[in-house]
Formats: C-alpha cells, structure tokens, sequence
C-alpha cells in the first residue's frame, strides 16, 4: 500500500489488459460504481496470443478508441461478438480507417481471430461517433476526445469520473508539427491520473526539417544513379506525409502509389478538418500515379523512380514485392520511415541487411537507410509535458518495450518527482479514500 494524496472517495480500479510494458494490444479497463469502461482494445499483429485479457462483460459499459491503428483498435469486433450492448465510442475518421485497416486484417489473417467480418461490420455500424472535445456522458463517465497529434482522426481521452476523478489517458501522441496534421497541445488537461505512452521515451528526435532534407537528398541520389527508390511506409498518416515531404521540396523525379495507402488517402481527403494544410495535401496526392492494377507493378521496376507503398514493416503488401525485385541492385535503395517491430522484415534489413525471397534468405545489395518520421512524442517533449502539469497526479507508463517504459517511470519519480508506475499486463490499481493499492513491482 502506497499513501497518495487523497483524489477520490469512491473505489475507482485501473486495470491493464493489454499494451502495458509492450507496443501491441492496447486496452486499460476503468471502473467505477460497479460498472467499466475501456480505454482502446487493440490487438497484437502477428501473435499467437493477438487479444488483450478477458474482461467482465457484464459491466462494461463501452470501449472509446483513441485511433484506428489496430494495436488500438482491432480488438473491437470481439466486443461487438460477445457483448452487442456495449458501445463503441470514437471519432468519425477513426471508424473510417478502422473498417479498412480491419478488413486487410482479416483478409490476410483470419484464423488467428476470435471474429470475423461480420463482427467487424457489426463494430463499425454500432459506433457512435464524437467530435473532439465534445463532451459525451455515460452514466458516472464524463468523456472526451482531444486532438492527439498522431494519424488523422487521433485523439486522446479525457475522461471524468462522477463529476470528481479526473484520467487523462494518452494514446498515441505527437506534440510535432507535421506537413499532415497539427500538433496536439503539450499541456496536459488537470488531472488525478496520467496514462502516457512511452514509445519513445529514452531518445529524442532529431530535428524534423533536418530529416526531410536528408530523405530528399537520398531519394535523388539514388535515382541519379538509375535505381528504384522504394520507400515502404505505413498506409495511414506515413505514406501520406512522405508524399507532402515530396511536394513541398518540389520534388522532380516520378512519384508513384500503390497498396492500400491509395484508398486510405482517398478517405482522408473527405476529412478535411483534421488536415493541417489541405491544398499541400490536395497537391501531394495528386501529384503521385496511383498503381491501380497489381499487374502494373512489372512495369515500375523498369525506370528510375519513387515508389512509395506498403507495408512499413515489408510485412507484405505491395512493398515487399518491390523489395524482391531492387534487393540486388546495387543502384536502388530501401528507404525505411517508420519504426521497425523486433521480428518483422523491416527490423531484419535495417539490422541484418537480409531479405527473405522465397525459402531463403538473401543478402540486400540495394542501399538501406532509416529515417525518423515518427508520429510520435520524444523524450524531452513527454517530459515537457509531464513537468507542467499542475498538482501531483499518479502516473501509469505504457505502451513502450519493457525498457522504455520501467525506466520512464523511474525518470519520472526521480527527475520530476511525480509517482510513476510501469504497471504489468494483468495488473490492477484501486484508489479508495486517498490509498492505492496494488502490486506496485
């Protein structure tokens, strides 16, 4: 038991289901007076183990998604199988993407989910939807969405407990302006308890502007020299930056489009309110030729050019066919702008400089090179944040590897001397009457 300031009469549990001390299966359970909700339930890509923990269904009220990634989201047509009543509350744009990002799921995956796409559809059609910082009531829950910074749609939670306890609850943030999407705020709202992300907790960004140069440079030089520059990126927010990075340098050499990045822009572009500049974003997507049939892709090998495509990780998609084809010319270049997961095909180039073709794995002779786009905060900005916040919250680090996380909370406790906890999945907190209490290891 660990003496807090006391915050809150009535018995308010967090519990961790998923996302804690791991980036996959984000999902935090919140209840009060005898009934929950959830923050996120997302899923994990590629594991035996994709779902977060069990729940109690019955006193779920409602599960609010942060943004359509699925690590966030992509649990939800469990939900919508095994509790119908539950509601499903996120922004309009988050909904949109979902219902792409979980169908190319499913489509590529479907024997490694407890659902299938009917529940997805039946997850989509029951959403309600909530404008930012409109303030949506369920019962005891006071909840909003505030702008997050991260993919289009994105947003963080703001939730209020019997007009009392206050949770602010992270997601995935970005406190950077990009060429896509505006920042979001880097005061946090006043708050008992902080949930925060901490994907990039241990290292900074470097500067951003700096980054687009260099990526420029690097696509221009390698097509001088009459290679194939491939640029595997994500199909939301990722691929549609790139291409704004493009047009804003004025880019000279052909810019190609393929996978599912094309259909995501699409849906984009009827969102216009969350777009930071829409004429640059108008611009850039027009800019590019979109590969409408798969059988043009034997055909955008042959000249020198710009393809950018999923998937971000070469864990398939349109971007690991051209892979396949470049990994041996010397001239072209694989040109990574996204995180790389331990394990995936990204993470093995950028770290082995192989390439898996066929049964076999084959040594890369195309350049390689890693840029950070990352729609996620650094260090220094999360500890911005967390230094501004007024009283003295209790915070809960997540949503990192078990070194990012454990050794942000300890920063925390000792740099800015707040209490700070990198919970484990499973684990669960209690607040009644001023005490926490829980297994604090």
């Amino acid at each position: 038991i660990m003496e807090i300031e006391e915050i809150h009469q009535m018995n308010v549990k967090i519990a961790f289901l998923g996302g804690a001390r791991e980036v996959g299966a984000s999902a935090v359970e919140v209840t009060a007076n005898g009934e929950s909700i959830l923050l996120d339930f997302g899923v994990r890509l590629r594991s035996e183990n994709p779902l977060p923990l069990i729940i109690n269904g019955d006193k779920l009220k409602a599960a609010i998604i942060t943004h359509a990634h699925l690590d966030h989201s992509g649990a939800i047509p469990f939900l919508a199988k095994k509790y119908p009543h539950v509601k499903i509350i996120s922004s309009d744009l988050t909904m949109e993407l979902f219902k792409i990002l979980i169908n190319d799921m499913l489509n590529l995956y479907r024997k490694r989910y407890p659902f299938g796409f009917k529940d997805a559809k039946k997850a989509y059609k029951k959403a309600k939807r909530i404008a930012f910082y409109e303030t949506y009531v369920l019962n005891d829950f006071q909840i909003e969405l505030l702008h997050a910074g991260h993919i289009p749609g994105s947003g963080s939670i703001y939730l209020t407990i019997d007009k009392d306890l206050k949770i602010w609850y992270s997601g995935d943030i970005n406190t950077y302006r990009t060429l896509l999407l505006n920042p979001a705020s880097k005061i946090i709202p006043e708050s008992d308890i902080i949930i925060i992300e901490s994907t990039y907790a241990l290292r900074n960004h470097p500067p951003r502007e700096d980054v687009e140069r260099e990526f420029i440079e690097s696509l221009k030089e390698c097509i001088e020299r009459g290679g194939i520059a491939l640029v595997p990126a994500f199909s939301v927010a990722r691929a549609q930056e790139v291409l704004s990075i493009l047009t804003k340098y004025n880019f000279p050499y052909p810019i190609v489009l393929d996978g599912m990045a094309r259909r995501i822009s699409e849906i984009i572009l009827r969102y216009p309110e969350y777009i930071r500049d829409v004429a640059l974003y108008k611009k850039a997507i027009n800019r590019a030729y979109w590969i409408e049939d798969p059988k043009e892709r034997k055909h955008m090998i042959v000249e020198p050019k710009v393809i950018v495509s999923p998937a971000g990780m070469l864990q398939g998609g349109s971007a690991e066919y051209y892979a396949k084809h470049i990994y041996s010319d010397e001239n072209s270049g694989i040109f990574l702008v996204g995180y790389q997961i331990p394990g995936t095909s990204g993470y093995r180039l950028l770290n082995e400089r192989k390439i898996r073709v066929g049964n076999k794995l084959k040594k890369v002779k195309a350049e390689i090179k890693s840029f950070e786009l990352s729609s996620h905060t650094d260090r220094r900005h999360l500890f911005e944040m967390l230094k501004k916040v007024n009283g003295s919250p209790l915070v809960f680090v997540m949503h990192g590897d078990p070194e990012s996380c454990i050794q942000f909370a300890y920063d925390i406790k000792n740099e800015i001397g707040l209490n700070a906890i990198a919970p484990q999945n499973g684990q669960f907190f209690s607040i009644s009457k001023g005490v926490l209490q829980g297994d604090l290891q």
